[in-house]
């Protein structure tokens, strides 16, 4: 309100001394004096219309600035709101990036123990399978050796035939096959 009657206080003078200016200018040759008369009609003039602009456009023009305050409010309001949502997702985003990074090192911790457990296993099965082949290799070789003394012993046995036999040919004698072929038959039917 103040302001508005300040700037028709300033309208007010203004006009006066442009009047008073333009009166100024105009008078060079009326008698030198002032036309007392005119000047006040013209204020006069100029004041109605003041007061009827004032009148008619106080209304509007106060509704308007009032209008346009509360938009201006209205607006920094909203743009404010919007600021602290706009914090309050910038927060929001920090945390779930915070808990993003901790969920990689967790899920990270968490390959690397199935990477040692999977490390383990196959250690173990690989020394299972070493155990396994060392094993078989101990069975092949006893399966070898004893292959090999039984293929000695056939051999012990039949040098030892064969000497024997060389021995008995060579110390038998005619009687003695007489009798040891009578004890054969004799033994023969007695088991019958």
């Amino acid at each position: 309100m103040r302001r508005c009657r300040a700037t028709g206080l300033f309208v007010l003078v203004s006009g006066v001394l442009a009047a008073t200016a333009v009166l100024a200018a105009e008078g060079g040759g009326h008698g030198g004096g002032l036309p007392w008369k005119d000047f006040f009609l013209r204020l006069m003039n100029f004041a109605i219309m003041l007061a009827i602009l004032v009148k008619l456009l106080k209304k509007p023009v106060t509704n308007f600035f009032a209008s346009r305050r509360e938009n201006i409010q209205r607006l920094l309001a909203e743009l404010e709101q919007q600021k602290k949502e706009a914090e309050s997702k910038a927060a929001e985003y920090k945390a779930k990036l915070a808990a993003l990074d901790k969920e990689t090192e967790k899920i990270l911790a968490e390959y690397i123990q199935e990477g040692e457990a999977e490390k383990r296993k196959i250690v173990e099965a690989a020394e299972k399978q070493a155990a396994y082949i060392k094993e078989q290799a101990k069975l092949a070789i006893q399966q070898e050796i004893k292959a090999a003394k039984e293929s000695l012993q056939e051999e012990i046995a039949e040098l030892s035939v064969n000497a024997a036999e060389d021995l008995l040919k060579k110390n038998i004698r005619p009687e003695d096959q007489d009798r040891l072929v009578d004890e054969f038959m004799t033994k023969a039917v007695e088991a019958k």
